[in-house]
């Protein structure tokens, strides 16, 4: 699945509360939101973009670690954490870190991304890596000589370097030093989980299976919103 609407290189991203959602008034706009699309529904990043950062990635590690980002939809410390242990022939076992009524989830792969789990396998073969060691591992060993997982910083690292040589860019929500608000920024983890969320929701048409797979403990509706594009090309569909 692709979303046609979205413009490369850069996007408008926003994440609205649902006061906002609700909220029909309109409300002013600048000279630079004039020039862009002032919302788009919380993805961010469109499939085919996403697959150029994880094409870009240097190593192995980090694109195996990218994959896993898109195919999950996982928060960045859910995915460093996963270890040998945790990988199923179609799913992977995650920690759920944000809702205390479900510790783990099991998050089952998309169609494109069957091959995920053999990758894994072998790279862990290759590396000799136990049932219990971190996939995703420094080349820095722990006080007590064993692995220990790359950090969440090495993490945005990676996304971000992937991000650059594959000349994808986002739209920044607030300033950075990177530049000010609506100015071009580096892709980040968290986006990976946005767009995949958003693709579960626009293919099977519910909210309860994207609930379970990203492990929220209640029913996310902003996903369940559209952008102007979506409904202008929804609309040139129906007959007179």
């Amino acid at each position: 699945m692709t979303d046609a609407g979205a413009s490369r290189p850069t996007r408008a991203l926003a994440i609205q509360t649902s006061h906002e959602l609700s909220d029909s008034r309109s409300k002013p706009r600048s000279v630079r939101s004039a020039t862009v699309k002032q919302w788009q529904p919380a993805e961010g990043l469109a499939p085919d973009e996403i697959l150029a950062v994880i094409d870009a990635a240097s190593t192995e590690r980090d694109r195996l670690l990218l994959r896993v980002l898109w195919a999950t939809g996982a928060r960045i410390s859910e995915a460093l954490d996963l270890r040998l242990v945790d990988v199923r022939r179609d799913s992977l076992v995650l920690p759920n870190l944000k809702n205390p009524s479900r510790l783990t989830k099991q998050v089952f792969l998309p169609a494109g991304q069957m091959d995920l789990p053999g990758a894994l396998l072998l790279w862990a073969k290759e590396h000799g890596l136990t049932d219990g060691e971190p996939l995703f591992f420094s080349r820095k060993r722990a006080a007590g000589g064993g692995r220990r997982p790359i950090s969440r910083q090495q993490a945005w690292e990676i996304v971000r370097a992937a991000a650059e040589k594959a000349n994808v860019r986002v739209l920044a929500l607030r300033g950075s030093r990177y530049g000010p608000a609506g100015d071009p920024a580096p892709v980040h983890p968290h986006l990976f989980r946005h767009a995949r969320v958003r693709q579960i929701v626009r293919t099977t048409k519910s909210l309860p299976i994207a609930q379970k797979q990203a492990g929220w403990s209640r029913l996310q509706m902003a996903y369940l919103t559209v952008s102007d594009d979506e409904v202008r090309r929804a609309m040139q569909a129906v007959d007179d």
